[in-house]
């Protein structure tokens, strides 16, 4: 998850995101512009759209904080991107015998 601003309103999902060293604004999935700091992009939404009566400062919205790239972390999508593949260790062997039908195994009787 990448760092961003979020305010819900009557409009739609406002949302700043950071992209690299730039700002995207965007209303839901729809990006309006890139920007060099987030205030910009702030300052370009509520001019852009006045009528949703976005919060002045980005204080007021709410920060959802980029989530850290823990070496378990990039394991485990890793593990599930192998398993997403195909490779289910959950699923079960089958063992296939070459013995044929009429061959009994050396030294095994039918009668137990």
């Amino acid at each position: 998850m990448m760092s961003q601003y979020v305010f819900p309103s009557s409009r739609g999902l406002f949302r700043i995101v950071r992209h690299g060293h730039r700002w995207r604004s965007l209303i839901e999935a729809r990006e309006v512009a890139r920007h060099d700091s987030a205030e910009a992009a702030l300052d370009a939404l509520r001019m852009a759209w006045p009528q949703a009566k976005l919060p002045p400062f980005l204080s007021e919205w709410r920060y959802l904080a980029e989530a850290p790239a823990l070496p378990h972390a990039r394991l485990n999508r890793a593990t599930t991107t192998f398993r997403s593949n195909g490779a289910d260790s959950s699923a079960t062997r089958l063992r296939h015998s070459r013995r044929t039908l009429s061959r009994p195994s050396r030294g095994v009787t039918d009668h137990g």
